[in-house]
């Protein structure tokens, strides 16, 4: 995944991150760019995340559980996609940050709207 930062008066105000691959499919297609949100920390079970894996770097999942830890509990959306189990409990201090839109690469030009 490309990680791109936006800085306003030096701090970082969120990312762009384009996606790689079809975990997400359909929600998110291979060549969508992600905005994610930097600060917003707030998550709830089914939230679009950006994770910094240990082993899989970067990674776009949703939000399956939460624990009373922080612990995110984290799939993707199709059969590709690696399984909750493959991926572990993911530690509070590896979310990058929650995906506020889309910006699809499809035909035509969309923007999705998340977490409302």
């Amino acid at each position: 995944m490309s990680l791109v930062l936006f800085r306003f008066a030096g701090v970082i105000m969120f990312s762009v991150i384009k996606v790689q691959g079809t975990s997400m499919v359909p929600r998110l297609q291979h060549g969508d760019f992600v905005f994610i949100s930097r600060w917003q920390r707030s998550l709830k079970v089914g939230d679009l995340v950006v994770v910094d894996h240990p082993l899989y770097q970067f990674i776009v999942k949703r939000v399956l559980e939460i624990d009373d830890h922080g612990l995110l509990w984290v799939g993707g959306e199709n059969e590709s996609s690696l399984k909750p189990q493959e991926l572990g409990w993911i530690a509070p201090n590896r979310l990058v940050g929650k995906v506020l839109f889309c910006v699809c690469a499809n035909h035509t030009f969309t923007i999705s709207l998340f977490n409302k």
